[in-house]
Parts: structure tokens; C-alpha cells; sequence
């Protein structure tokens, strides 16, 4: 179970979760928060790494910034849950 202070790594895409090479896509940072958002929980990232495309950094707009990914186990709109944030 993710947690407040937790270094997490948030996925942009739910269908990848490559961690190199061109389809690598995600962000790292630490929950802050967990606060309801948008209808539900959601956690508070605030961004201190940035891969997008495999390239660490490319994205550099996103670090220093909050993310709100659905906390994981939140019913997605077509059928089961979201599970794409992760301990690091």
C-alpha cells in the first residue's frame, strides 16, 4: 500500500511500463498527499523525475510540478482498476 512520503513511480501510460528504450513514459517523485480529486482519491506526486520517450529529462516542464494519478484500485470507466503508480 502506497503511503504519504512514499518515492513512487507514475506510469503515463496504463498499457506500458517500460522503464527503458522509446516507450519508456513516467514520472518519480514523492506522495506528499492523498486528497479527492475529480471525483476520487487521488494521489499528490510532486515530480523530481521526468522520463519520457526513454530519454530522462526530455520533459523537463514536469519536474518541480504535482501530478494526481487515481490511487490505485479506483474503478476505471470501462471495467477494472488502476494500478499504475508504484514504490520505487
Amino acid at each position: 500500500m502506497i503511503r504519504v512520503g512514499d518515492r513512487v513511480r507514475s506510469f503515463d501510460f496504463p498499457h506500458n511500463r517500460d522503464l527503458e528504450g522509446e516507450r519508456a513514459c513516467y514520472v518519480e517523485g514523492y506522495v506528499h498527499n492523498i486528497v479527492s480529486r475529480e471525483g476520487c482519491r487521488r494521489y499528490e506526486i510532486r515530480v523530481d523525475r521526468d522520463v519520457f520517450g526513454g530519454v530522462d529529462g526530455r520533459e523537463k516542464h514536469r519536474v518541480g510540478t504535482v501530478v494526481y494519478p487515481p490511487v490505485n484500485g479506483t474503478p476505471k470507466s470501462f471495467g477494472g482498476v488502476t494500478d499504475f503508480v508504484e514504490m520505487v
